[in-house]
């Protein structure tokens, strides 16, 4: 059970999630298939795993992240950092889905778990990593199989400034797009989200 003042936080944090996961919803019915398989690369807690089970309600969601391979604590963001919580978090608004098969938990890193997917077994993926150039290349190349050629690639942590430290984001998906023959369908400053997909 938590004590007074942790609960007292993990409340305050669940309602700026909320806050925050309102113009990413708008996102997510706008640019994310209904009814599909998808990943979700970089889970964290959870708090938008529950936005994409409620606009996106997908016939499976694949849900990747470390946990606590990482460590027993994030050393970043805010609130309760235990990667072990994070991840209660994540099989409790998941509990429907686990149940029913339609949402299966990979605990590892998602270049792993992308390397042993099947080509095109994918309709979309969504991107919250490492926020990391590097990185977010090799996931864009990765996914440029696993993606089905009318899916679509999305993300967070869009940030055109070249001088923010998670510009990294930005810049792989816009080398991307110009070498893989892709195209941006949305990507804003303001709610730091981005989608592609194949040009037509």
């Amino acid at each position: 059970m938590l004590n007074p003042l942790t609960a007292l936080g993990t409340a305050v944090e669940a309602a700026r999630a909320r806050a925050h996961n309102v113009p990413r919803e708008r996102f997510v019915r706008e640019h994310i298939p209904a009814g599909a398989v998808g990943a979700e690369l970089g889970v964290h807690k959870g708090y938008f795993t529950e936005v994409l089970l409620r606009a996106a309600r997908p016939a499976r969601l694949h849900l990747v992240d470390p946990w606590y391979l990482g460590g027993e604590a994030w050393t970043w963001g805010r609130g309760n950092r235990s990667t072990v919580d994070g991840l209660r978090r994540v099989l409790d608004v998941s509990r429907d889905g686990l149940a029913t098969g339609a949402v299966q938990i990979h605990v590892g890193g998602d270049l792993e778990f992308l390397e042993g997917m099947p080509d095109a077994a994918l309709d979309w993926a969504y991107i919250d990593t490492t926020h990391d150039y590097d990185h977010t290349c090799r996931e864009l190349q990765l996914l440029l199989a696993k993606v089905k050629p009318a899916g679509i690639i999305a993300g967070d942590d869009w940030r055109s400034d070249p001088g923010h430290r998670h510009h990294g984001v930005c810049k792989a998906v816009r080398e991307f797009v110009a070498a893989a023959g892709y195209e941006i369908t949305y990507a804003s400053d303001d709610d730091n989200q981005w989608a592609i997909r194949r040009a037509r």
